[in-house]
């Protein structure tokens, strides 16, 4: 097909999908049993940008000598990255990372997320966990559907991957179909949801660094937490250069002051469905 008779074709097709849909990986940092804090962060891009994404993620896959990249393992600068890259120590390890965020910020569109202190969150009033049950991880995933549904052009579609944790993917695929149900932007742009293992995709294991340096830097902020990757986080959210592709750096922190403005504005909406509950004519 020509690309005057791709003009000329007025149904959808693979190549147009590949400039109008907003691909969108995920991944948690973080249980909340046992952390402070906890993140869900990733990136995105459209289609089109993925091949040379993958292409450069693993390259430097192979240099260093790994076939994935997981935050937990390589952040322990104590060990060696592998048999190839033997070096150890702080430094050693942030020069060895930062083409990872290098290759994020060149060949990507956005990075995002949100982090939630998990002591405030546990504190907001009980209608909070009406919503988002007893873990902040699926009040950070809705927040994050709604940052993305925001900046992504009318047009344009969404598509979300988020990695695939038994403990969370039924009730995000739950949270998904009501945020869908009530609010017209995300059931015009949001066309799809799935969920796999990050070794089987580059772009889940960006998002899993992403959203590790975004809780350790929550940490920081919130409890004075100190940790050593503090120049990967300021090279992932510098400002960005002509020669980078990336558009897009927003993390939100859901402290006291954002989670107890959000527990005033879901009150109502929590009174309604329980009169509703009650008293199903009302409807």
């Amino acid at each position: 097909m020509s690309f005057f008779d791709l003009c000329l074709y007025d149904g959808p097709s693979e190549w147009l999908m590949a400039y109008t849909t907003m691909n969108m990986f995920f991944d948690e940092s973080g249980k909340f049993k046992d952390h402070r804090v906890i993140t869900f962060g990733g990136v995105a891009s459209y289609a089109e940008h993925m091949s040379s994404f993958a292409r450069q993620w693993e390259i430097l896959l192979t240099h260093n000598g790994i076939t994935e990249l997981s935050a937990k393992k390589v952040f322990n600068h104590r060990r060696p990255l592998s048999e190839k890259n033997k070096d150890l120590g702080v430094r050693s390890r942030v020069k060895a990372l930062l083409p990872f965020i290098e290759c994020i910020r060149k060949e990507l569109l956005v990075v995002t997320g949100m982090a939630i202190d998990v002591n405030v969150f546990k504190a907001l009033p009980s209608h909070m966990f009406h919503f988002f049950k007893n873990d902040p991880i699926f009040l950070a995933f809705a927040r994050s559907i709604l940052q993305v549904v925001d900046f992504t052009p009318a047009n344009d579609k969404i598509t979300f991957i988020c990695d695939d944790d038994q403990q969370t993917a039924e009730h995000f695929l739950a949270l998904y179909r009501r945020i869908k149900n009530v609010w017209p932007p995300a059931r015009e742009k949001v066309h799809a949801i799935c969920f796999a293992k990050d070794d089987f995709l580059f772009a889940l294991q960006a998002a899993d660094l992403v959203s590790s340096l975004f809780r350790l830097e929550s940490g920081r902020r919130w409890y004075k937490d100190k940790y050593n990757y503090r120049p990967l986080f300021n090279a992932l959210t510098k400002t960005p250069k002509q020669s980078e592709r990336i558009q897009v750096c927003e993390l939100g922190f859901g402290d006291k002051k954002q989670l107890t403005e959000l527990a005033k504005s879901l009150k109502p909406e929590y009174e309604r469905m329980q009169k509703l509950q009650n008293d199903p004519n009302k409807q």
